[in-house]
């Protein structure tokens, strides 16, 4: 088997990057597995709705796609964030990763 420069090279980035630059994002990855459900579940939501939210268009119709995506996917998380930072007041993961969260984002919508 012959392993052509590019391939080592970019392997070998790969590698480097990855040992030696941990990420917030692997943090937070690997702190998810620790989450309650209803955290996760939390979490997930309120990521697509903050991508929809960071997202516009000059087109009607792609317009109209994100305001129903809004609709679905953050009404009500401002009153869950809240719930949630009550509930789990004594975890400390969860409050960690929970204030990465804006707050008050639905009287913006």
């Amino acid at each position: 088997m012959t392993i052509v420069g590019p391939k080592i090279t970019g392997g070998l980035l790969l590698l480097s990057l990855s040992c030696c630059w941990p990420t917030l994002a692997a943090d937070r990855q690997s702190d998810t597995f620790k989450l309650p459900e209803d955290v996760r579940a939390f979490m997930e939501r309120r990521d697509g709705c903050d991508h929809f939210r960071g997202e516009d268009s000059p087109y009607a119709e792609r317009r109209a796609q994100i305001d129903e995506e809004l609709k679905r996917l953050c009404t009500g998380t401002d009153a869950e964030l809240a719930r949630l930072k009550r509930l789990y007041a004594e975890n400390e993961t969860v409050q960690r990763l929970l204030a990465e969260y804006e707050v008050n984002i639905e009287t913006g919508n």
